[in-house]
Formats: structure tokens, sequence, C-alpha cells
């Protein structure tokens, strides 16, 4: 089994130049089954829910990259649905960028929150945009952003390493939970057992609803990781263990066996403390005039939701005494998250039952908010909130008027937008001349979905128009172009492609421009070989990924030599150099076994050499897939490289990748099975080197693996860190 693949090559092939999905991770699958749109009822309340950072990864969402998009969207929210609520998860992403550090050794992650987003935020002033643009269609908007999401430690994650942190984390890593020895911290929440790190969360908060005029604060509870490998892992901080022992003086939680009984009790003295937090909070925000909101889940709202699709919550058991809130008013709205229609059900009548007589709001997030299952829970007062994040969602529908070939000149922008959009799902039928007039149209989603309906209708005559797009001043026009030319294209559209990326470095737009190469397959690969000098790190960038893909499609004999030349070339970007690595690594199996060996040959040199950390780690990361393809001797030689490499990050280790390199050499030294078992546990039991013994016992006994939670039982665990665990060296905080 693979311990180790990249965030790309968990949700699409190795080294796929398609962006990952998952960044964000969030499972939106579960809304493909929504109902076709309806006419909203005259009066008919309705939310809508916008997970902005989907929008800013996966390019066939709504655009929300500039004033102007993110002004057409809520417009045409507020004026087709009525919808007169907005939850922005924008917000949570302008905290990260103010609050939060990333590192640059995953340049993917990397390009999109810090080459990207940062700009949008910081320059377009997005997150401003779109609290302005609510309020002036008549909308609240709620910040919507985790409960317990603060980053994680980086050697564990979504991927590995995985370089997002809150800065609260890494200053006060007291702050964090524990687990029962103290070692290891819980990825993901800031412990709100300890009253300075309520207080200074709290105080984050309301600088940002001051900052921003949010008119409330809505709070999902899952974690976007996958660190926790059972329940009840983390949580024994001393003030939890001392309101443990209130109810029971002569038990300790850390090593005696609990009842079911105490058990519950365990994870309600760690809900206190959460309760704690919410009422502090919703006191500051009563004084402002602001409102607090809730989400529980639908299946078992008395705890945090698991990421999507994961076992359990990647919090741990931490009891959430959501009726408590009710009683005391802690809360003012109370949010039951999409989940099977009768664990739905069953949540809302709870809550509504509650919440009778009392001042606490109820909504629910649907893909289908005008089916008729809901009606009689909008009648009782209870508000539904659609999700723009998913393609199909019960509000897709710009305009609800009927289409025609006249409508395409309509006044109203929402009807030529809806007029577009049903050519180019070929709901409606017009000739390529009639939408291709309209890519110099006033409105940027009506110039951006015309990109879209000329693919659709493959309008080859009309190639000028999408080129000439890319040079459009919206990004979001500019993105669809390019995706555009991967079905319709020229003889030189590839050089033009190139070209518009020495103008645009943007992270959605370099994705686009990497699918486009590889639609126009052959056709292409003179050009990228032929911008081999190219000093600009986007075309360079793109270059080497669309290269990866002409491989995978057959040319590997021809794009081999190009990759390895960036590769092995020290003046050359280093995310370039990643990127390199990552494709050949990806074609490993369509290279002969002559480069294949030359490849690993490369990748042990640069794991021993001076390279920077990012390419490194990277060609660490290539030589554990290359393990099982390798001639023996090979293997013993990369193996020897990896080995070396984990010891530099032992005792005294001053790499800037002290807290989290480490994890991606032993996972590699994992691949080579047996020898590389036998490797670790000779570092694990050696006496000389205590962080190195550490490292070893948390590779080869603590394992961590992309994309996936690695279970255990509890037992096991204890037994585990009995048996094999060495002495604690302390922590290292990156």
């Amino acid at each position: 089994m693979d311990l180790w693949p990249t965030f790309a090559s968990r949700y699409g092939e190795l080294g796929s130049p398609c962006s990952p999905l998952a960044l964000l991770g969030i499972g939106l699958a579960l809304l493909s089954c929504a109902a076709p749109c309806a006419p909203q009822p005259e009066g008919r309340p309705l939310y809508v829910f916008c997970g902005t950072g989907d929008h800013l990864w996966v390019r066939d969402r709504e655009p929300v990259d500039s004033p102007a998009t993110i002004d057409a969207m809520l417009q045409w929210m507020a004026d087709t649905y009525g919808i007169s609520r907005l939850y922005w998860r924008g917000g949570q992403t302008q905290i990260w960028d103010d609050h939060y550090k990333v590192g640059p050794q995953t340049p993917l992650q990397y390009d999109w929150a810090i080459g990207w987003k940062r700009r949008l935020y910081r320059e377009l002033k997005i997150n401003e945009a779109a609290v302005a643009s609510a309020h002036r269609h008549g909308m609240q908007a709620f910040l919507y952003t985790g409960l317990f999401e603060h980053g994680v430690q980086p050697d564990v994650g979504i991927v590995c390493p995985y370089l997002v942190e809150d800065h609260l984390r890494i200053e006060h890593p007291e702050w964090c939970m524990v687990d029962r020895w103290g070692q290891r911290r819980c990825p993901g929440p800031i412990a709100f057992c300890y009253p300075q790190a309520r207080r200074a969360v709290i105080d984050r908060y309301l600088q940002a609803v001051r900052r921003y005029g949010y008119d409330g604060i809505n709070f999902y509870t899952y974690v976007e990781n996958v660190g926790i490998r059972y329940p009840d892992e983390f949580g024994f901080n001393e003030p939890v263990i001392d309101e443990f022992r209130k109810q029971y003086p002569g038990v300790d939680p850390r090593s005696d066996s609990l009842t079911p009984q105490q058990r519950l009790d365990w994870q309600k003295c760690r809900g206190k403390f959460v309760t704690q937090f919410l009422r502090e909070l919703h006191a500051a925000l009563s004084a402002e005039g602001k409102r607090l909101s809730v989400i529980l889940d639908s299946k078992q709202p008395n705890y945090p939701q698991p990421w999507w699709g994961k076992e359990f919550p990647g919090t741990g058991m931490i009891y959430l005494d959501w009726e408590a809130w009710v009683e005391e008013g802690i809360v003012d709205e109370l949010w039951v998250q999409l989940g099977a229609t009768a664990d739905q059900v069953r949540t809302l009548d709870a809550v509504l039952a509650k919440c009778e007589g009392k001042p606490v709001a109820v909504t629910f997030r649907t893909p289908a908010p005008f089916d008729a299952t809901w009606e009689p829970y909008i009648a009782r007062g209870v508000t539904p909130v659609a999700c723009i994040t998913s393609p199909r969602n019960g509000i897709e529908r710009y305009c609800l008027d009927p289409t025609s070939v006249g409508s395409l000149h309509s006044a109203d922008w929402r009807l030529r937008l809806q007029s577009v959009d049903d050519v180019a799902q070929g709901r409606l039928q017009a000739d390529a001349a009639q939408i291709a007039v309209l890519a110099g149209d006033p409105h940027v989603l009506v110039r951006r979905k015309v990109m879209y309906a000329l693919a659709a209708l493959k309008a080859q005559e009309h190639v000028s128009a999408i080129e000439r797009a890319m040079a459009d001043p919206e990004s979001s026009v500019r993105i669809a172009a390019a995706a555009a030319l991967a079905t319709v294209h020229g003889h030189d559209s590839s050089q033009r492609v190139l070209q518009a990326l020495e103008r645009n470095n943007g992270f959605q737009f370099k994705l686009a421009c990497i699918d486009a190469l590889a639609g126009m397959g052959l056709q292409a690969l003179p050009a990228l070989l032929a911008s081999e000098g190219s000093t600009v790190q986007a075309v360079q960038e793109v270059r080497v990924r669309a290269l990866y893909v002409l491989g995978r499609e057959g040319q590997a004999g021809q794009v081999y030599e190009p990759l390895r030349a960036k590769m092995l070339d020290r003046a050359t970007d280093d995310a370039v150099r990643y990127w390199a690595i990552e494709s050949l690594v990806g074609l490993r199996l369509k290279l002969a076994p002559d480069r294949q060996r030359q490849l690993a040959d490369d990748l042990v040199q640069i794991v021993d050499g001076p390279a920077c950390v990012t390419v490194q780690l990277h060609a660490a990361w290539g030589l554990g897939y290359l393990a099982s393809t390798i001639d023996a001797d090979v293997q013993g030689l990369a193996l020897q490289a990896l080995g070396g490499l984990l010891k530099q990050y032992g005792d005294g280790c001053a790499r800037p990748d002290a807290a989290f390199g480490w994890r991606v050499a032993g996972n590699s030294i994992l691949m080579f099975h047996q020898p590389g078992r036998d490797l670790l546990e000779k570092m694990r039991t050696q006496t000389d080197d205590r962080w190195l013994a550490w490292i070893a016992y948390q590779i080869r006994h603590v394992p961590q693996r992309s994309g996936q939670m690695a279970l255990v039982e509890k037992q096991d665990a204890v037994d585990s860190h009995k048996r094999y665990a060495p002495a604690f060296p302390g922590r290292r905080i990156w």
C-alpha cells in the first residue's frame, strides 16, 4: 500500500495538472442529487453559502476573483431568488491570510494561498467587496469559519507536509489539545480550556467583525485534516482533567479504563470549555449587535462534524451541549448540516422542539431548497441554506425567464447570461456567430460564459475571439478562454497560450493553460520544447506540467530529456524543479529501464546534494515511489540516501524543515518495505540521538498518510507507545 501519495495523486493520477478538489477537500459529490430548479414562491426565505476556497481552486465554480464577479453573483442571488443572507467563507480565508503561516515547500498549496489568494484579498480586496455587495443587495453577511479549524502542525494534515498553521498554535503550542502522554498535538483546534486562548481567539473575531462589517459569525465544527487516529486520542489538557476529577476524584482518564458513563462525562468535560468559549464570544458579539450561529451535524448533533466521508470527527469526541446553548441563549441560530434526509429531519425536529419559544433561529443546508419535503419546516420558520459551491444546488439559474435566440441580446444581463448558458448546456440552439459577438459583452459573467459556449459549439472559426479573451481585464474570463482552447484551437494557439502566461501567472489561469496545452496534444509539443529558455516562471511551470500530460499520453520518450534538464538545473526556479520531479516520477512506468535507473540516480544525487528543501524533499518523495521499479543495487543506494537525509533531523538539527521534513523522508523509507522498516527500527533503538529515535518511532509506529486517517484501536495505540516509544525529546515548532 502506498503510504505517501502526493496531494495531486491522492485525488487524481500522479502528477496530474488537474486541480485537486480536496485542498479544501470537501465531498461535494453529496450535492449531486439536487432537484431541478423551480421558481421561488413569493416571500420564501432563503439563505446561501459560498465556499470561497472551492471557487478559487476549481474554475467551473462561479468566480469570486474580483469585486465585479462577486457583485454579479450576489445581484443574481438577490434578484433571481430573493436571498437575504450570505454565509461567506471568504472571511475565513482572510483570517488565514492575516494570521496563518504558509510554507513554500509545497508549491501547489503555496501558489494557491500566497501567489493567488493573497493578491485577491490584499490588492483587489475581495473580502471587503463581498460584504459591501451583500449589504448593497439587501443581504446580511455572516463570517463562515471553523470553530476548531486553526491549521495543523506540518507533519500531519491532508497531505504531508501540510504547511498551513495558525500563528496562535505556533507561538503557543501549550494551547493545543494534547494526547494522554502530553506529546502529540491534535491537528486543528485551539484548546478552549485556557482563558488566555479563548480571549485571543475572541479578540481576533471581534477585530474581523469590526473591520469588515459582518452581521454575524457562523461556525462549522469539522477540521480539514486526517491527523487523528482514534476518537479519544486527544484532549488530555490539565484543566480538562481537573474538571473531570471534580466528578471522579480517583480516576485518571489518561491511564484508567473508563466506563461508558465516565467516557461520556469525559467528553462533556471537554465540551464544557467549548460552551464557555461560545458564551464569552456571544456576549462580546451581542454587545456589537452581531449574531452567533453554529452548525450541528445532522447525524450526531452533540458532537463535532466529521470531515466529509471520514469515520469520526478530527477533533475527537467533544460533547457539544447545544441544548444548553439554547436554554442559556448562548447562540442566536442553529444550522442543521447536510446529510441523509432521515437524519436531517430527525435533528431538525429535535432542534425545533428545543427552540420553541426561544429566540434561536433554525436553518438547514440543502441542495434542493424548493423541494416539498421542506415545506412543513419552512412554514414553522426554518430557513433553508443553498450552496453556491456546487454546480447543482437548486439555485443554478441566473434568471427564471424563458430563453430564446432573441434573449441573447436582452437588456437584462442575467437573461443574456442564462441564454448563453443554455447554449453551452445544449438547451438552446444558436449559431456560433450569435455567441461569438457576445465575447465583447460589457458584463463579465456573460463574456466568461461565452467561452464555455464556444467550446461546447466547437466553434473553430472563432478561435481568434477565444485567444483575444486571454487578455480580458477580468481573470475569470481569461481563465475560461484558456480552458476553451483545450477544445477549440488553431495552429498557433499553443504559442498564444505561452505568451499569455507572460502577462498572467494566476493559479487558476495556469491550470487552465495546462489543460489547454494538453488538449492540443502533439500540436503543442514544438512550442513547449521551444520555450525551454523562457525566463518567466509561469511559462516554465506550465511547460513542465504540460509535458507530463503529453508524456502520459504516449510521448514519454520525447519529454523525458527536457524534464530531466529542468530537474537538474540548479539555476531553475525551485517550484519548476519540484514539478519536473513530480512529472518524471509520474511517468516512471512509461520509461525504459535504463531511464528509470537514471532517474533514481538523479534523485539520489539531489537528496545527497546541496539542493533547497523544496527540491530535496520532493526528490526524497520520488525515491519512495521508485522503490518497487528499480533494481536491488539502486534500491540500496536510494535507501542509503534517504537514511542519510533522515539522520539530518536528529539532535541539533538546524534545517528550516526540522519540524516536518523527516516525515517525508521517513514515509519514503517505509515504501522500501522490510529493509526500510529495519532501518527505522535501528534508528529507533539507538541511544546516541534522542530526536532521531523519536522521529523513527513516529514514522514507524505513529504513521501519517495523505488523504486518509491512519486508524488504530485505542488500546493498540497505548500498547504500542508503551512498547516502542523512546524518551520524548520535546517539540519542534516550524
